[in-house]
Order: C-alpha cells, then sequence, then structure tokens
C-alpha cells in the first residue's frame, strides 16, 4: 500500500531532538552573567520555538525591551555558550531514529524546518542523525522570515519538488501548526515534545500522535 505522504518535514527542537536541557542552560547562563533571573528548565518549553532572537527576548528582562545594544550583546553571549555546549545533554527522542528509517525503507522523503540558527541545526543533525536520513535541513537564515511564516516552508517544498497535498509537517507546538497550514500542508502535533497534546488541539492540528510508531503508521496509510 502506498504511504498516505510521499514526503515529511520535521521541526527539530521538541520534535525530533529533545534539546530542552541545552537551551535552558545557556539561557541561564547568560542571565548569570548578568545578575538577571534564571528559569526553571520547564519553563524554557514556552520560551523556545519562535527561533533564537525570540528565545533570548524571552529571558532578558522586562527594562531591556527595545534596548537593541543589550539585546544584541545578549544574543551574541547566548549562541557562543549554546555553540560550545549544545551536545552536553541533546539527544533524539527514543524511537525517532528508528521511526525515520522506517518511513525512508518506505521511500518517503524526509526534511528538517526549524527556526533554530542553521549554523546550529546543521551540526546538531549530521550529529545524531547521519547526512544520510535527511534530503534537506533547513535553519533559521536572514533571506527569509522565521516560521510560521510560509516563504522558508515554501522554500523547502520547492526544494523537495514536494507536492503540498502529500507533504506533512510535524512538530510540537502551536508554532508547528501553523507552519504547516500557513504553506497549506497538513500538520501533525507530537504529544511528547516541548507543549503538549491540549496547545497542539487548540492550535488545529490535523492529526495528534503520542508515540513515533503512530506518526509512521501516519504517514505510511497504515
Amino acid at each position: 500500500m502506498a504511504a498516505a505522504f510521499s514526503h515529511v518535514i520535521f521541526d527539530l527542537d521538541g520534535t525530533i531532538l529533545n534539546t530542552l536541557e541545552d537551551l535552558a542552560a545557556a539561557g541561564n547562563h547568560t542571565c548569570e552573567t548578568h545578575g538577571w533571573p534564571t528559569f526553571a528548565v520547564d519553563e524554557y518549553r514556552y520560551k523556545v520555538g519562535n527561533g533564537m532572537l525570540k528565545l533570548v527576548e524571552r529571558f532578558m528582562p522586562a527594562e531591556y525591551a527595545g534596548d537593541s545594544r543589550m539585546f544584541e550583546q545578549t544574543l551574541a553571549e547566548f549562541r557562543a555558550y549554546y555553540g560550545e555546549h549544545k551536545e552536553d545533554h541533546t539527544a533524539p527522542y527514543a524511537g525517532t531514529i528508528e521511526m525515520l528509517d522506517r518511513l525512508r525503507a518506505a521511500g518517503v522523503q524526509l526534511a528538517v524546518l526549524t527556526n533554530k540558527d542553521h549554523v546550529s541545526a546543521a551540526p546538531l543533525i549530521e550529529k545524531y542523525f547521519g547526512s544520510e536520513r535527511f534530503a534537506l535541513v533547513q535553519g533559521r537564515v536572514d533571506a527569509f522570515p522565521p516560521k510560521p511564516e510560509a516563504p522558508v516552508t515554501l522554500h523547502v517544498m520547492e526544494e523537495l519538488g514536494a507536492d503540498p497535498a502529500t507533504t506533512l509537517y510535524v512538530g510540537d507546538s502551536n508554532v508547528d501548526i501553523l507552519t504547516g497550514h500557513n504553506a497549506g500542508l497538513k500538520s501533525a502535533g507530537v504529544s511528547w515534545g516541548f507543549r503538549g497534546r491540549a496547545e497542539l488541539e487548540a492550535a488545529g492540528a490535523d492529526y495528534v500522535v503520542d508515540t513515533q510508531a503512530e506518526l509512521a503508521a501516519l504517514v505510511l496509510g497504515e
């Protein structure tokens, strides 16, 4: 039986890779450097998802809102620390590699589209998933506005030669559900990520899955 979807585009953080602890550590290290309040790891679940610029904006104290010099400095410090420590605790979610390999074996083409800076995203994919599993990895670059704006998703679709009708976007947050829908794709939410089922359903996910096996079955039309 033919797969229900010929192409699957994955979000990265909270979807295929659990990066929360390393992002939180980099954020808190940056805050400590300035003597600012720090946050529990769990609080970072709601700070990530819109890219590193938004993440920095969300952990900086409110009195610095609009202070572009302080923002640029803080962003540079965060990026430098995260660049050095992005693999300290990060790992693929259990069952992810098997799920990806099962889809590839069935002829489904896989890609990654993330709001994480491209310079951080590409090495993480290479390290944890190798160079063969994904046909394309697209992180945040200055040429496109970040997800959920459509241009970067449409760019990925064009590069893949993918048909919107048979392409699924998979992620763990409301940003991801919108990312798919804004580009005319069906969106699947994964409940194991940073945000959970309620947010995904409220955002209008076409599907919500609880396990990697369930996601594979959805894509393969089983």
